[in-house]
This record gives structure tokens, sequence and C-alpha cells, in this order.
């Protein structure tokens, strides 16, 4: 069986995105892929689908909602993949299960200490972060045609963005996953979207 490795692109700030990473958490449990989280703006979006000119939103409010977030993730990467993930994981549940508030730093440091970062090294590197990674990041997205969250990219060009209104239960993780992967197979499938009522909009 081959093990896909999608990039998914995520905004701590997205419950979508949070569904959409317990879901993947789930499937890659089951091996059946190695996800890549990547980084996402909505805030510099928004700015972008507004249509301004102004400089990215991390050059001029680089407390804009969501962004002290990313400067916490990107220190967590500095001690190396694994450990980078559990912090990301960590904050989503830390945002959309404990209801923290996203951009303080006193819950940046409880979810480092979670997910069992040396807490010393990480509060050294909060310090010294800036957005190089999520401007990169970002702007790969853009590139690659994303327009919100979550979005799986696979290398050889197709992308798909989910929108979960619940969390996926864990023996259905697998069989969601599998029916994204039947359809990527058809090239000439470029759009799948269901219409959306008031209750599936729901967040």
């Amino acid at each position: 069986m081959t093990i896909s490795e999608p990039t998914v692109y995520i905004d701590f700030l997205c419950p979508w995105a949070y569904r959409g990473s317990m879901w993947l958490a789930e499937v890659e449990k089951a091996g059946r892929i190695r996800p890549t989280f990547a980084f996402f703006s909505l805030s510099q979006n928004h700015q972008a689908h507004e249509g301004s000119a102004n400089p990215p939103v991390w050059e001029r409010d680089p407390l804009a909602k969501g962004l002290p977030a990313f400067l916490a993730a990107t220190a967590a990467r500095a001690q190396g993949a694994e450990l980078g993930d559990r912090f990301r994981l960590a904050l989503q549940r830390a945002r959309h299960e404990d209801h923290l508030t996203l951009d303080e730093h006193a819950t940046h440091r409880v979810v480092a200490e979670r997910a069992g970062l040396d807490v010393a090294r990480w509060e050294k590197d909060v310090k010294a972060a800036d957005f190089t990674t999520l401007a990169k990041e970002h702007a790969e997205a853009v590139r690659r045609g994303v327009f919100g969250v979550p979005t799986l990219t696979w290398l050889e060009g197709r992308s798909y963005y989910l929108k979960i209104t619940d969390l996926i239960p864990a023996d259905r993780a697998v069989p969601l996953y599998d029916a994204i992967e039947t359809v990527h197979r058809f090239g000439e499938v470029i759009e799948i979207k269901t219409p959306e009522s008031e209750g599936t909009l729901a967040a």
C-alpha cells in the first residue's frame, strides 16, 4: 500500500482546519498518510481578497488575529518535526476544545508544556522568531491555488479544500480519506461542492 504524503495548509484560528486535522490524525494513525502541515494566514488572505495592495499583514500588524500563534508554532518547529507537529496539534486542541485564547503567550506556553517541548529553549526561540516561515509557506499556498483551510495538496498538483461540520469518528476516518483518494484519480473532476444550508455553516 502506498503511503500518501499531502501537504495540509492550516490556520490555527479555523474550526474547519481543526476538524480536518483531527480527521487526518486518525488516518495517519492507521498508517495511510504522512501529512506535512504548513501555514496559511486567513488574516492575510482576507486582506488579499479585498484587493488591498498594502504590504502583508504580518509587516503592518504583527499582532493581527492568528499571527502570534504562527510565531509560537515556528519556534516549536525548531525542536524538530515531531515536536513541532505535537505543538501544532496541541495548539489546535487548546483553541477549539479547551477554548483558550489563541494568541496569548500564556496559552502557547501551556501548549509547549503539553507537547513535551524544552520550554526554556522554546521561550528563547519565540523571542527570536519572525514571519519568514509564514511568508514562505503562505506564498507557496497561494501559488498552489489555496484559498481556505484546510486544503490538502499533492506534489502532482491536485488539491482539495474540505469543510467538515463535526469531528469524524475514528472508524470513519480512513473510509472518508479513501473516498477522496478515489476522486483524486479522476483528473477531469476539478470541483465537488455541496450547497450549504444554515445547519452546515455552524462552526
